[in-house]
């Protein structure tokens, strides 16, 4: 047996059969008759793509992958680049990390970046002290680190503190004034427990109060002295770069 090719239609068909049997079952279709099965082409014959099928799979592969994009991401994002994805980092910032301040002047300080409230420190209130709302107040000739804390975040601003510019008041003209006795004075007396009010006349320059021994006598910024125990301490007044001092007697009161 051996293969003969049709010159009408191309297909090769076995010498057993007299005419081409493709041919003839073509002829078949057309004319409506019925098909004979005998001679039904095995091979050769290339058949139709179904376009639609085709194009519902292509459908269907791009939805599924659009899918576990949307679910799946960040672990791609993290397989394909050996990592996971970058977070946003977390930072406390001042408005000023630096301030120079002569004594008693101000600066306000406003943080930002954190996600709860902010809470002021100061490492030196002798020399700044803050308040809740970040205003920074310089109290003392020095240096001190005022930080705002948020949670677990901190930012911190450095305050340098000098005198006063005013220089131009002669010390003789500046005196301890005691607010309680209406007088100018150098040496004043209390009882233990009591208080007295101390200024300096001559200037409106902020006046920076110390005290030689505070287990005697005790005074705060505003200058108001109180008697801690029985004995004499000076009291001491620095102002647009000069200094007075007073002394402070305290004894305790007899009944």
């Amino acid at each position: 047996m051996r293969l003969l090719k049709c010159p009408k239609c191309g297909e090769m068909f076995s010498d057993t059969y007299k005419t081409c049997p493709f041919c003839q079952e073509d002829e078949e279709l057309h004319s409506g008759k019925p098909v004979k099965t005998g001679g039904r082409r095995v091979g050769g014959a290339k058949a139709r793509p179904k376009v639609g099928g085709g194009v519902v799979v292509a459908c269907l592969v791009l939805v599924l992958g659009l899918v576990a994009c949307t679910i799946f991401g960040s672990q791609f994002t993290e397989l394909f680049t050996g990592g996971k994805p970058d977070t946003p980092v977390r930072a406390l910032t001042l408005s000023q990390r630096n301030a120079d301040l002569t004594v008693g002047s101000t600066v306000k300080l406003t943080a930002s970046g954190g996600e709860s409230a902010i809470i002021f420190s100061s490492s030196n209130e002798a020399v700044a002290t803050v308040s809740a709302d970040g205003t920074v107040k310089a109290v003392g000739e020095g240096s001190a680190v005022v930080t705002a804390k948020a949670g677990d975040l901190t930012a911190s601003c450095s305050v340098a503190v000098k005198g006063t510019e005013q220089t131009d008041v002669p010390k003789e003209d500046l005196s301890i004034y005691s607010e309680s006795a209406q007088s100018l004075t150098t040496d004043i007396s209390i009882n233990v427990g009591e208080k007295a009010l101390m200024s300096v006349q001559g200037t409106d320059s902020t006046v920076n109060w110390s005290m030689e021994d505070t287990s005697i006598a005790t005074v705060d910024s505003s200058g108001m002295v109180t008697g801690v125990a029985s004995g004499k301490t000076n009291l001491t007044a620095t102002v647009n770069g000069q200094t007075l001092t007073c002394i402070v007697r305290v004894s305790i009161h007899e009944n």
